[in-house]
């Protein structure tokens, strides 16, 4: 058995600077990843390009970790609430609250990335020798000087600039050494502590912090054979204080890589294989070291003389050693050019764990036994050395000394092919705060995904989004989710509800403060005239109604209309709504001496003046947007296609229904832009689920573009869904708005549409085609029904370009959840159900 004093070499901590007893001075970091998961080969390759000028500057003996940990459930609780004042969001509180127990039973883990790297000795002129006969003696730390602490920060300061800003180097508190060590010790074991997810104050600790532990490799005390011992490659780790939950640990190690090399992207980041195991916990870690291209061409021009005198001593031999021989100088001529070529290049050493623990062997075996199979698809062959585990468990110990075994297990490439390992990326999507309306299902580990949209336009971000999906794929419930979100916290919606059933209407039903408005029976006005501040009221008529009676500014009827609404026409001829425009009209035609032009206009206006109460009954209220939600049923109204808003020929065709429909739309849309896109200190969120009405048309098209560029300005933003987002999400909605979600498509042109849109490079992962179309929350059975565990998959772009697959879960409260189910009756019987 080998005991903590063996293993843990930390004498002091000060801050992030590790002392230990050898004298060897570390500085440890938090790294924050870099994106990965889906994005194209472009953004790959920049991502490679940073850990190329990681591994060219890092020093000798630099550490890099991934640790897998369970996230702590009041940390996302935090992250909710961050930014929100809960005295006047009590909703949104009781959101959370009721959230904890569902946290909980995800329990989701998160991957903490380190960078451990050292920067000094505090005993320069010790030999190697006299270091190695001093053994566990404690450093004297009271020798060390300010000037020399400041001096190890400079270096630590000097490397960090080498590296570049990519990785946004933390320093770790010196609790984090505290906490990795008990993590090591109760890795995958039930008293394994949650990760600490926030960066503490520095502070100063000191060895006696670390716990006590015993590490009986190969399990032998479980055994009652004592003569013959157990050869099984696992490492019992038993704490004193904690007997009775010991941890079972293996220690993998790549034994080789594929003779043919590892393409990048796709082929070469072999440490993404052991995300997703569940039962277990899993961490890696790689040891580094580094050779300049001079001493590396020197060495070679060595090894070639060597196997040129093997070849002459072999010259009349017949067997297979020539032909091996002459492989050998073929490849070292060719690793000899590409560094006479790269003159930057550096040979990288690297030592890579694995380490896999749980709470009994079993399942630790099973984990190790699954991996090996996994990493043989890659031509990747793992082993678990007998001997070695203790040695290679050390190695993750950040200021452990060299062991033999960290060379035993080494290999050796040149560094843009170590680059292409990507070791620190992520799969994570979502906001760093906010509410949370899912889990990651692309990390394994089943992060929650924070949406924080009114927290971005609080940081002066975008927090607009765009959903596409096929029919009862769940765009229509996530945009109610985000509308239910914004109300809890305070913030407007208002929804234009196209549905036959209702569903905005029912879901409105569970919100105080709510009006819903039908279009095809108004209880409120429209009127443009009544509806906006008189500066501009002319100018929105204009917008809305030119369009619906088919007139250009210009022609002779379009330039009358013009002409009356200007702020000098409304003054002279008192027009205060569309009503009074139509006497003024009326009176102007059969005035003498005026033109033809007053009779058209009328003739224009009477078609429409009867058709459309909402606009021009005077007896009506005027619709207000200070409403904390407000709903406009348009399920009565005709409302063009897609293909008849974009081709001109039918749309000039148009039927007057369809242009009244295309107004009503238009101006609801302008009516929200006044409202929200004000300083009035209050989030308001425009959601449109028939994109394609918003986005084809002149003035849908400006209300989008306003959203998307303005909205984080006033605390505002809008919400799009679509089935096609190649022909409905152009423009603004295209380029402008930044968050992304794609649900089931089946329709394999759509769903090329849709990942085409999401950013996805099809070409280079033509397989998510398949996994959109089959394999996102698939109906199943003879009903084709989606399961419930399987509803709410999607794959999601986020603000940072990040492109990833996760699951939207809805709100935490049962009677909540039940109101944003799109189906009424469904709703009811949820509801029930739940009760």
């Amino acid at each position: 058995m080998a005991f903590d004093r063996d293993l843990q070499p930390t004498v002091a901590i000060r801050g992030n600077l590790q002392f230990t007893h050898t004298g060897l001075v570390t500085a440890t970091y938090f790294i924050n990843p870099l994106g990965y998961g889906l994005r194209n080969a472009s953004d790959k390759f920049d991502v490679k390009a940073a850990h190329h000028a990681l591994i060219n500057s890092l020093p000798n003996g630099s550490l890099l970790l991934g640790i897998q940990a369970g996230l702590n459930t009041l940390d996302v609780l935090s992250k909710m609430v961050e930014g929100v004042d809960l005295d006047e969001a009590e909703a949104y509180a009781i959101e959370v609250v009721a959230s904890y127990e569902r946290v909980r039973a995800i329990q989701p883990q998160t991957r903490i990335f380190l960078l451990s790297m050292p920067v000094g000795s505090t005993n320069p002129g010790m030999s190697s020798l006299a270091r190695m006969w001093r053994g566990g003696t404690p450093a004297d730390m009271s020798g060390v000087t300010r000037a020399e602490l400041e001096g190890f920060e400079e270096k630590a300061s000097e490397i960090l600039s080498r590296i570049g800003g990519d990785f946004e180097p933390v320093p770790v508190p010196a609790a984090l050494f505290q906490w990795l060590w008990e993590h090591y010790l109760s890795r995958g074991a039930a008293g394994d502590p949650v990760a600490p997810t926030r960066v503490g104050a520095l502070d100063d600790a000191t060895a006696a912090v670390f716990r006590s532990a015993a590490l009986d490799e190969g399990a032998q005390a479980d055994s009652g054979r004592r003569l013959r011992p157990s050869f099984v490659p696992v490492i019992k780790v038993v704490q004193p204080d904690f007997e009775f939950r010991p941890s079972y640990q293996a220690m993998l190690t790549p034994h080789s890589f594929p003779y043919g090399g590892m393409a990048f992207p796709g082929g070469s980041e072999f440490l993404n294989v052991i995300e997703g195991i569940g039962d277990v916990t899993v961490d890696w870690g790689i040891r580094v070291s580094t050779r300049p291209a001079d001493q590396v061409l020197k060495n070679n021009e060595t090894n070639l003389r060597r196997l040129g005198e093997q070849m002459d001593q072999r010259d009349q031999e017949v067997s297979f050693a020539q032909n091996t021989l002459m492989s050998k100088a073929q490849m070292l001529g060719e690793y000899n050019n590409h560094f006479e070529v790269n003159g930057a290049e550096s040979e990288v050493s690297f030592t890579t764990v694995i380490a896999v623990g749980s709470a009994s062997r079993e399942a630790t075996m099973d984990a190790v036994n699954l991996l090996k199979r996994r990493y043989r698809r890659y031509q990747i062959e793992l082993t678990a050395p007998l001997g070695a585990q203790v040695d290679l468990w050390s190695m993750l110990v950040p200021g452990s000394p060299p062991r033999r075994a960290f060379d035993d297990f080494a290999h050796i490439v040149p560094s843009d092919m170590w680059a292409g390992f990507v070791p620190f990326t992520s799969s994570q999507i979502g906001d760093d705060s906010g509410p949370v309306i899912g889990v990651n299902l692309m990390s394994g580990h089943f992060e929650p995904i924070h949406f924080g949209i009114m927290e971005a336009a609080l940081h002066d971000l975008s927090a607009s989004f765009a959903v596409t999906g096929e029919l009862g794929s769940g765009k229509s419930y996530l945009l109610k989710l985000i509308a239910a979100l914004v109300n809890d916290m305070g913030g407007q919606f208002l929804a234009i509800d196209r549905s036959q059933v209702g569903e905005w209407e029912h879901f409105a039903s569970a919100i105080d403060d709510a009006v819903v408005i039908d279009l095809a029976n108004p209880t409120v006005s429209l009127d443009p005239l009544r509806l906006f501040d008189p500066r501009v009221a002319g100018e929105r008529t204009l917008d809305s109604i030119l369009p619906l009676l088919d007139l250009s500014p210009t022609s002779g009827a379009g330039a009358a209309a013009s002409s009356l609404l200007t702020p000098r026409g409304i003054a002279e001829h008192r027009i205060r709504s569309l009503v009074d425009l139509f006497q003024v009209v009326l009176r102007l035609r059969d005035t003498p001496g005026i033109g033809d032009e007053y009779a058209d206009l009328a003739s224009r206006l009477g078609t429409v003046a009867e058709r459309v109460p909402v606009l021009f009954n005077p007896n009506l209220a005027t619709l207000r947007l200070d409403a904390a939600a407000t709903v406009i049923r348009s399920h009565q109204v005709a409302l063009p296609s897609a293909e008849e808003l974009t081709t001109p020929h039918l749309y000039n065709r148009l039927p007057l229904t369809k242009r009244l429909g295309t107004a009503l739309y238009e101006l609801v849309g302008v009516a929200a832009r006044e409202a929200f896109l004000r300083d009035n200190g209050r989030f308001g969120l425009l959601i449109g689920d028939e994109a394609h009405h918003f986005t084809q048309t002149q003035v849908g098209a400006a209300v989008t573009s306003d959203f998307s560029r303005d909205g984080r300005k006033h605390l505002a933003a809008i919400g799009l869904a679509s089935h096609d987002p190649a022909t409905d999400f152009q423009g603004a909605a295209h380029n402008l708005i930044p968050n992304r979600f794609v649900f089931r498509q089946r329709d394999e042109t759509l769903a090329r549409n849709s990942l085409e849109w999401l950013g996805v490079d099809l070409e280079e992962a033509p397989y998510l085609l398949q996994i959109l179309r089959e394999d996102t929350s698939p109906p199943v059975g003879s009903g084709r029904q989606v399961p419930t565990e399987r509803r709410g998959e999607m794959f999601m772009r986020d603000a940072l370009n990040r492109i990833g697959r996760g699951k939207i879960l809805g709100p935490a409260r049962p009677e909540r959840a039940a109101a944003i189910i799109s189906t009424p009756g469904t709703a009811r019987a949820a509801l029930a159900e739940r009760r």
